[in-house]
């Protein structure tokens, strides 16, 4: 729960590529006889905990004048069981929250209103989000103590309700999940072709997609790199990822996406950082 809340100009960018290993919920990666790195060389363990720090940075201008906003979170994800077919039940806990917002102080009550509470989630084999198990009980908890932190006219406060007012999935993702999404799409599984990818291959129109897999390190990191752009009716999206991710247990060591966004009435930039806090496999 980020620049999620605040009012953003939005350009679909998604892709649709061919069948091949997967990173996050899409197969993207063709089989053409390329050289080839395994990645998540060992499965996935219920009491597998990961720690990671979140840092963003949003700046938007607008004739308006503009708002920015600094957010570090810190969580935890932990595996609370394997289920058939390789999907998780995972569950995601906000340790620390601090915001800095232009708007105001709203923003910051309303992301410490989650600080120690868990959201208990299932992933499919790919990573994608397939249900929640607590969200009623969580969204009370959160919305309650978000009534608790901010005036009854509050914006912040009117607009939280109105997005946990989303279907489940959706407002999970948005309001909670964001950051762990974000992840799990850099997240190689399986064997990856090296070199550069283009996803959008024999899609004309369809916008720039392309990914790009290196070795840095043999054995121990893999690094992944997501190019996205596209323009529609005068506003352009670009959006730039790139993660080093752990070979055995295919965890984002380190991860930056840069976001653009540009229209006729002003321009976003979102930059995202995330790091490990918790030890990486040793190499």
């Amino acid at each position: 729960m980020r620049a999620a809340l605040l009012a953003a100009v939005a350009l679909a960018a998604s892709a649709a590529p061919p069948a091949g290993a997967q990173v996050g919920d899409t197969a993207v990666i063709p089989d053409d006889g390329r050289a080839t790195v395994a990645v998540r060389t060992r499965p996935d363990q219920a009491g597998d905990l990961y720690r990671f720090q979140s840092d963003t940075e949003f700046v938007q201008t607008d004739d308006r004048g503009g708002q920015t906003q600094t957010n570090r979170q810190v969580f935890d994800l932990e595996v609370l069981d394997v289920e058939p077919g390789g999907g998780l039940r995972l569950r995601y806990t906000l340790r620390e929250a601090k915001v800095e917002d232009s708007g105001g102080a709203s923003m910051e009550a309303a992301l410490k209103a989650t600080v120690g509470e868990s959201l208990e989630f299932r992933t499919s084999r790919e990573g994608r989000l397939t249900a929640l198990d607590n969200w009623p009980a969580f969204r009370e908890r959160m919305q309650a103590r978000v009534d608790a932190a901010l005036p009854d006219q509050d914006p912040v406060r009117a607009l939280v309700r109105e997005r946990l007012g989303q279907p489940a999935l959706t407002a999970a993702d948005e309001m909670v999940l964001g950051d762990v999404r974000l992840m799990a799409a850099l997240e190689i599984r399986g064997a990856a072709p090296l070199g550069i990818t283009d996803l959008n291959a024999g899609r004309p129109g369809a916008g720039r997609a392309t990914l790009e897999v290196s070795v840095p390190r043999p054995d121990c990191r893999v690094r992944v790199k997501r190019e996205t752009g596209r323009s529609a009716s005068g506003v352009s999206r670009a959006i730039v990822s790139e993660a080093e991710v752990a070979v055995v247990d295919g965890r984002v060591v380190t991860l930056t996406e840069r976001r653009v966004t540009r229209a006729p009435g002003g321009a976003q930039t979102e930059t995202i950082q995330i790091r490990r806090l918790s030890p990486a496999p040793a190499c």
